[in-house]
């Protein structure tokens, strides 16, 4: 793959996260679009969550201004090119699903793959690199 260029904001890294942990648990821990209601029927988790990135924006005030200000670009993005967005949420989907059969194919090799991400995460600030590319739908720099 090659490396997504840091305009992309904050989907690619929530897709890294996804394929990166997650995407290997059994149970899903990223809210389904209605976060209200996963919230309602999950305090705990949302709560943790939300207590973990103020933690990170606390210990890291510019990198977390950062990631809000590319999330913010990135929805700007998504606004003015729907169908470019959708097709991107789409492929990621596509791979979760690839990660997912794999893993339930190959649980152990999915354990050192879990455990290799964690550590390129520790490496980066909680975060994993990202994928550029160079694909016409790429947001603009």
């Amino acid at each position: 793959m090659r490396l997504i260029s840091n305009a992309f904001g904050l989907l690619p890294v929530v897709g890294l996260l996804l394929l990166a942990s997650p995407a290997f648990a059994d149970e899903p821990t990223v809210p389904p679009k209605d976060r209200a209601a996963y919230c309602k029927e999950n305090p705990g988790k949302c709560e943790e969550a939300r207590a973990k990135h103020d933690a990170f924006c606390k210990e890291n005030p510019e990198k977390c201004e950062q990631m809000n200000q590319k999330h913010a670009e990135r929805q700007a993005y998504c606004k003015q090119h729907p169908e470019k967005c959708e097709q991107q949420r789409a492929r990621m989907k596509q791979h979760h699903d690839e990660m997912q059969a794999k893993c339930a194919a190959d649980p152990a090799k999915c354990e050192e793959l879990k455990k290799a991400q964690r550590e390129r995460q520790k490496h980066v600030g909680g975060h994993a690199p990202m994928e550029k590319s160079d694909t016409p739908d790429s947001p603009p720099k």
